[in-house]
């Protein structure tokens, strides 16, 4: 019988027993204690059992589930327990709150345009129909503008630095509040290792199984050689350490900068006359007898696949940078062209400055320390 918490809370990563037995085909995350240790089956760990915060192995599927987790969370834990008034409502869960408007203020924008659309009419349906989806565009290019300016720095860090600010860790909750029935009970939390430069969890970047100095600071060691420390630093943590800081401030800052242009190229490129001449009747028609119908072929069907994506996306996409470029007149091309341009420059600007400005050249190390501790 599926427990209740664990369908209220969406914690797929963890099997819940109850009293009928335990969920032996859950979804699992390769969980890795500490990067270090070998993976644990999580049929080996359960919620209710997590008594230290712990890594997570970092890959694509394993951050796919913990942010559909986290999305899920917010109405039906966060929320709940929010309007219930937990005593232990968090910062955290506030933060994860005022996310909300973001994920659904946008879509139910353009949703009204379409809403709005008076089909008696064909030529006002058709002008109205285009303002939408010109809309639409607009609100799904802010979506994507904000995933590229993050993915850009997230890069730069991870391959300039050794960092992924995305690496998630679990944070074992222990005193958290429940109603009678358990269903606004909390756990579990997500976070990422370099969330902030308040809440760095550093802590978790030592092999607390290792029997040297050098398998603890194994990460840092690692880290350390990605900054440009050279020599061998015998305090390599607390070298690195502020290295962190100032690679996280400076990307976050960054992620944020670069939304703003990358939004701003976005927008511009929706307005373009490109996404009007995709037939909106072809699409559907597509996509309805094309790819879901009936006794179509599996390879027509991902041949009408390609041919949807090529002429409803990448086509118009291509299309509506040119258009961006030159624009319709004279002040429309300047300002195309000054969005684009400055959109580059930023980008250039942020990976030169990021790997430029955290670099250990830039950082004093003390002489015993360059030494490799000794006087």
């Amino acid at each position: 019988m599926l427990n209740i918490l664990n369908a209220t809370n969406n914690m797929p990563i963890y099997p819940v027993k109850s009293g009928s037995g335990s969920f032996k085909n859950s979804p699992k995350l390769n969980i890795k204690h500490n990067f270090h240790a070998v993976e644990t089956p999580l049929s080996e760990i359960n919620s209710h059992d997590l008594k230290e915060d712990t890594l997570i192995e970092n890959n694509f599927k394993n951050r796919a589930k913990i942010k559909i987790s986290k999305i899920l969370d917010i109405p039906f834990v966060h929320f709940p327990r929010g309007l219930k008034g937990a005593s232990d409502f968090t910062f955290y869960e506030f933060l994860q709150t005022a996310k909300f408007p973001y994920y659904v203020g946008g879509p139910i924008l353009a949703a009204l345009f379409y809403a709005g659309v008076n089909k008696d009419n064909f030529k006002s349906a058709s002008a109205a129909s285009k303002v939408a989806k010109h809309m639409a565009l607009g609100v799904g290019f802010y979506y994507l503008g904000a995933a590229i300016a993050k993915s850009i720095i997230n890069t730069t860090v991870k391959i300039s630095r050794g960092m992924d600010l995305n690496h998630p860790y679990a944070k074992a909750i222990t005193n958290a509040s429940t109603n009678k029935a358990g269903v606004f009970n909390k756990k579990v939390e997500f976070h990422s290792a370099f969330e902030s430069s308040d809440f760095t969890r550093t802590d978790l970047l030592y092999n607390k199984k290792g029997k040297t100095p050098e398998e603890i600071n194994e990460k840092y060691i690692e880290l350390g050689k990605k900054f440009g420390v050279k020599g061998n630093p015998a305090d390599i943590d607390q070298t690195v350490k502020p290295l962190i800081k100032k690679t996280i401030t400076m990307a976050r800052a960054w992620q944020y900068a670069l939304t703003a242009f990358y939004v701003t190229l976005g927008i511009g490129m929706a307005n373009q006359k490109a996404w009007d001449k995709a037939s909106p009747e072809g699409f559907k028609n597509t996509v309805k007898y094309g790819i879901l119908g009936k006794g179509v072929p599996f390879k027509s069907r991902l041949e009408n696949i390609k041919t949807v994506v090529y002429d409803n996306m990448i086509k118009p996409f291509g299309k509506s940078f040119k258009e961006f470029w030159t624009g319709q007149s004279k002040v429309s091309s300047i300002a195309g062209k000054s969005v684009i341009l400055s959109t580059v420059a930023a980008t250039l600007l942020a990976i030169g400055l990021i790997v430029g400005k955290t670099s250990a050249k830039k950082h004093a190390i003390p002489a015993d320390e360059k030494n490799g501790g000794s006087k």
